[in-house]
């Protein structure tokens, strides 16, 4: 990957997780444009801001979530890019008891506005 690749590699690999594992939705919302679609396993496909923000709530409701993502492929489009990766995460229910781990793959779509690359679309699988 180039160095022009590195700030979509630090779209996915530091700052979605940075805002993630500080549960912040203003900082997690920021990182998508105003009409991202937000697909993840076993929910309805969310597009929006608003809807990307509720189901942000309740993908951390009662857990905390501690994540790595790797960029395996950046493939740019112009003004456009597609990322695949995977990510492995630790989930630890707050109330206590014991964390599990979960992996998914990952295929975004990015789009570079004003400067800054935004997730406009974001697949997640389980990874087997």
């Amino acid at each position: 990957m180039s160095n022009q690749d590195q700030p979509i590699r630090s779209l996915f690999e530091r700052r979605y997780p940075a805002a993630v594992e500080a549960r912040d939705a203003e900082a997690y919302l920021a990182l998508y444009t105003p009409d991202a679609l937000w697909i993840r396993p076993g929910v309805s496909p969310r597009r929006g801001h608003a809807a990307i923000a509720k189901g942000f709530e309740e993908m951390l409701d009662g857990q905390r979530i501690s994540c790595r993502f790797t960029a395996d492929e950046i493939e740019r489009h112009g003004g456009s890019a597609t990322v695949l990766g995977r990510s492995d995460a630790e989930i630890t229910p707050m109330a206590g008891g014991e964390s599990r781990r979960q992996r998914f793959d990952a295929l975004w779509i990015v789009r570079e506005r004003q400067g800054t690359w935004l997730i406009h679309r974001q697949i997640w699988t389980p990874t087997q």
